[in-house]
């Protein structure tokens, strides 16, 4: 069912997210940097910051539907999704994992890309 707003509207929902054979329960998405230098002045107050390793993180919970597989992506392994305002990219996965309950499995995948963002 689509949801319904009265008042002010908001963004509802995932936006673009899709990931075939899975349907989205909650998705996060960062833009970490794994090595930033910060460069202070004479006085010891932040002077700059130099990003070197910018990229994008993408977390989610999913339920696993009847075609795709219960097993989570291994480390280093190849995710495609699209994520919510994008478009389909390859992710490489990083402690993604799979819960195993009465009900339906859930993965929880953690997926980075290496970006080559500029900052200003």
């Amino acid at each position: 069912m689509a949801a319904t707003q009265k008042g002010t509207e908001l963004k509802i929902g995932f936006g673009s997210f899709a990931y075939t054979g899975f349907v989205a329960e909650d998705v996060t998405v960062s833009y970490p940097d794994g090595n930033v230098e910060v460069i202070k002045n004479a006085d010891g107050a932040t002077m700059t910051k130099i990003f070197m390793d910018p990229a994008k993180k993408i977390e989610a919970t999913v339920v696993v539907l009847s075609t795709a597989s219960i097993d989570p992506p291994i480390d280093g392994a190849t995710v495609t999704l699209t994520p919510p305002g994008g478009t389909s990219t390859a992710y490489m996965s990083m402690g993604s994992s799979s819960k195993h309950t009465a009900g339906a499995t859930r993965l929880s995948l953690s997926l980075i890309k290496e970006t080559s963002m500029t900052y200003t």
